[in-house]
């Protein structure tokens, strides 16, 4: 490709993800990055084999992986297998996203149709190397957004209403090979780009039901857990602290149509913090208080 960084002996773009269970987000996962690179160039880690994955991801690349039940160092060995898994596929792709299945990488569709027409519109040189998408939580309020999500309609174009999260603009769309902290929050890399017109959509907050049972499910897990490792107290998880924080975001009403956030993106890298050396720093800046609403453009991206 004349004027890219593109490596035509590479496919342009995979997507990585890791599940158990969630078959309601790996459903969008797929359906929006199949779009975006085509279905052969998606990679699903299913943890503990669930047939009904492998149903659902059919024409994608789906690798079983074993459970355990204690989930022992869950974050940290999950995370090292994504980073071993996502610069493995570089060899093979020009770009990846690796992120959880309740999120997705959208481009401003008033600036590029795609992800990879966008990606490749930057002059060699001036190609990043990791890209940090602004993390935006779309936040379900039932009363000014009373319609349900039906199955074959895209989540945008009934839940726009949404919080900042720094947390969130995670190091997740990469063309060089990359070691990522657990969680995705952060990276090796200390040379990232938080990009003016890329955004970090995180689902898991988009429909009040939903996300009541999926906190309902986690709490369960963790009983499991608890048991499995010999303990009557299991602890109290962050799922359980983040299912009250949206109880109280779900009433919030937004105070603009935007997504405009220059300044919010200036002080995410003013307050950037070291957590271990070699790269691994976070965004500063933190969540917003109030919530806003994505554009009508936005609708019909996922």
């Amino acid at each position: 490709m004349a004027g890219s960084i593109m490596d035509e002996t590479k496919a342009p773009g995979a997507a990585v993800t890791m599940v158990r269970g969630d078959h309601v987000f790996l459903r969008r996962w797929l359906a929006y990055y199949g779009a975006q690179f085509g279905r052969e160039h998606l990679y699903v880690l299913s943890h503990g084999n669930d047939p009904e994955i492998r149903r659902i991801a059919e024409g994608a690349n789906v690798i079983n992986l074993p459970f355990d039940p204690g989930r022992t160092l869950f974050d940290r060995r999950r995370w090292e297998m994504l980073s071993a898994f996502t610069s493995g596929l570089l060899r093979y792709y020009n770009w990846v996203v690796c992120g959880d299945v309740d999120e997705v990488v959208l481009v401003d569709p008033d600036v590029a149709p795609d992800l990879l027409g966008y990606v490749t519109s930057f002059r060699p040189r001036a190609t990043p190397a990791v890209f940090c998408p602004l993390g935006i939580e779309i936040i379900h309020n039932p009363a000014l957004e009373p319609d349900p999500v039906a199955e074959d309609a895209p989540i945008l174009s009934r839940r726009r209403l949404f919080r900042l999260n720094a947390n969130y603009s995670k190091p997740c769309l990469t063309r060089s090979p990359i070691r990522f902290s657990p969680g995705g929050h952060s990276c090796n890399i200390n040379k990232r780009t938080v990009d003016a017109n890329l955004y970090l959509v995180h689902l898991r907050f988009f429909d009040h039901d939903t996300t009541m049972a999926r906190l309902e499910s986690r709490r369960q897990m963790k009983v499991l857990e608890a048991a499995t490792i010999g303990s009557d107290k299991p602890r109290r998880s962050t799922w359980e602290r983040d299912g009250e924080t949206y109880e109280r975001l779900s009433k919030l009403e937004p105070v603009a149509e935007t997504v405009d956030f220059a300044a919010f993106r200036k002080l995410m890298v003013e307050k950037k913090r070291e957590v271990s050396p070699g790269g691994h720093w976070f965004f500063g800046g933190g969540r917003s208080k109030e919530l806003y609403r994505l554009p009508e453009r936005f609708a019909g991206l996922v």
